[in-house]
């Protein structure tokens, strides 16, 4: 009888391992952000369900909707400021004091209520749209300008270069 071979199957890490290799650089690049992506997608579900609350109330009770947009904003970002170093990011990893973590947050924050209140004002009070259409819109475009921010400035770590993307002290 012949001799039956028994030849090693690589276990599904080294496969996934593997295929990683063949997917371009900025591909890996690219899905290496989801991890943090994700968690950072549930915190501003969070937050923003808070700043969609304050946002109707107000303009339920008529207050301008570019103010309303402001003070919703403003009451998530506190939200999420909190639940972004606490599950998202890795605030050690920058070396930053608290004190300048929490003025970049800011100032973060300050960019995307600019965006929101600028698409919001665009929208809802010069276009004449749904004050829901106005939020939503803004909610998109600040979501992506302050993560890009976060991300890069505000909780890179000090060689942003080397760190693994993804990592954070919530993982």
């Amino acid at each position: 009888m012949g001799a039956i071979s028994h030849r090693s199957e690589p276990d599904a890490d080294e496969a996934r391992l593997d295929s990683w290799a063949l997917l371009p650089p900025r591909l890996q690049a690219l899905l290496g952000v989801l991890p943090q992506l994700s968690r950072y997608s549930a915190a501003s579900a969070l937050a923003l369900a808070l700043d969609f609350t304050i946002y109707l109330l107000l303009t339920a009770s008529a207050v301008r909707p570019s103010l309303a947009g402001v003070i919703g904003y403003a009451a998530g970002l506190a939200l999420h400021y909190l639940l972004s170093v606490r599950f998202v990011f890795d605030a050690r990893a920058t070396r930053k004091v608290e004190a300048r973590l929490v003025a970049e947050f800011a100032l973060s924050g300050l960019a995307g209520m600019a965006v929101t209140a600028l698409v919001i004002g665009a929208v809802a009070d010069i276009a004449g749209l749904p004050v829901l259409l106005a939020k939503v819109l803004a909610a998109t475009a600040s979501f992506l300008v302050v993560f890009a921010l976060r991300r890069t400035v505000v909780f890179a770590g000090r060689d942003a270069t080397t760190a693994p993307l993804g990592l954070s002290a919530g993982s």
